[in-house]
């Protein structure tokens, strides 16, 4: 208990902070979102914010035990924290039709009135999975062949998640897999020659069919919006309606005419951005990209900043997992990159992401925590 209140007297206030202001933008703006909604559907208009509340309060005990436990011996169960993200990840492929959605991904495991996204799980099981194997070849990894022999740790649970099927999971993941590789001191030139590959992969994925209809429709209506504006374009372009009307102070909380009629399908997920910037306007959107510039700093600082190898690498790959969901779902939403399902960190309503990035929180607070040993 001792060691335990020295450490929490080293907690990163400042990352709290941050991480406080950004979960309070996104209650208030998942009540936005579905109050009117839940109210035409008869039900209490803080239904939904309700519900993540809950999670909020599963997260907390979870980052609290990341912050606490060592992340030492969290590496030494990395291959069977891996090992049980894979087999969820086929379980849902198995019991995942029962909450299929419209177009029939299989991404959540049923357990009683709540749904697990193993998915979500996959992006710290990758992280902690690659960092002890790096580590443990530190003088190896500016050579092809451990660029290689890394690369299936990312690469296995991104299949199983290619067939639920999910494209933008993988594309984080083999985000953080080429970050963490070069930080570790991979050459640049290895890492540019798995870039190619993967493009020539999918586009051969592409000519053959192997990416799906909707899939393929999401990249048409990226770059081509006005040819289906009342279809397949519908989404983006209203998003790009609902952030424009905002102006530079928004219409006001609860004001917003897109936002409160729905006009923006999956506006409290992975379109909340737009609601940010249709009710709070310019100042409302640069305040929220302001603070993630400000969290992705403060990792930065800590991965900077750690006693070991070990642990700048587990704080890389969070930077990484942040970096790429704020950069593709802002961008999304403002027609700058493609339709992708990639919720905002600590934002976007959904309990597994939500637990996750508090998970990742915790992480990073253990890292600080430990920059230096404890003197007793």
């Amino acid at each position: 208990m001792l060691h335990q209140r020295r450490l929490l007297r080293r907690l990163d206030p400042l990352l709290l902070v941050i991480v406080s202001a950004l979960l309070a933008i996104g209650l208030l703006m998942i009540y936005s979102c579905t109050r009117a909604s839940l109210v035409a559907a008869g039900q209490s208009p803080a239904a939904k914010v309700s519900l993540q509340i809950v999670w909020l309060i599963v997260g907390l005990p979870a980052m609290l035990l990341a912050a606490l436990l060592d992340y030492e011996k969290i590496a030494s169960l990395a291959l069977p924290i891996m090992g049980a993200v894979i087999f969820l990840l086929i379980v849902v492929l198995i019991l995942g039709m029962v909450v299929g959605d419209v177009r029939g991904t299989l991404r959540w495991i049923p357990i009683g009135p709540i749904h697990i996204q193993p998915s979500e799980l996959a992006k710290i099981a990758v992280i902690i999975m690659l960092s002890v194997f790096l580590v443990a070849r530190e003088d190896e990894v500016d050579t092809l062949s451990l660029v290689s022999r890394s690369l299936p740790y990312a690469l296995v649970p991104t299949g199983l998640i290619l067939l639920q099927p999910d494209l933008g999971t993988p594309v984080v993941i083999m985000f953080i897999w080429l970050v963490m590789l070069f930080v570790a001191g991979a050459r640049v030139a290895h890492l540019v020659s798995y870039v190619v590959i993967a493009m020539l992969l999918f586009g051969s994925a592409w000519n053959l069919n192997i990416i799906r209809p909707h899939q393929k429709q999401r990249m048409a209506q990226w770059m081509h919006p006005e040819d289906d504006p009342h279809g397949s374009g519908w989404q983006l372009r209203q998003s790009m309606i609902a952030i424009g009307s905002g102006g530079m102070w928004g219409q006001g909380l609860f004001k917003g005419k897109q936002t409160q009629l729905g006009f923006v399908p999956d506006q409290e997920t992975d379109f909340i951005f737009t609601a940010i910037g249709e009710e709070t306007g310019f100042g409302g959107c640069l305040l929220t990209i302001g603070l993630f510039v400000a969290l992705l700093w403060r990792a930065i600082h800590i991965a900077g900043n750690a006693r070991d190898r070990l642990g700048q690498l587990i704080a890389s790959g969070i930077v990484a997992l942040f970096f790429i969901h704020v950069m593709v779902n802002i961008g999304m939403t403002i027609g700058l990159m493609p339709v992708k399902g990639m919720p905002l960190p600590f934002v976007s309503y959904g309990g597994s992401n939500l637990v996750i990035n508090m998970i990742c929180v915790g992480l990073l607070e253990n890292v600080y925590m430990r920059r230096h040993k404890i003197a007793f």
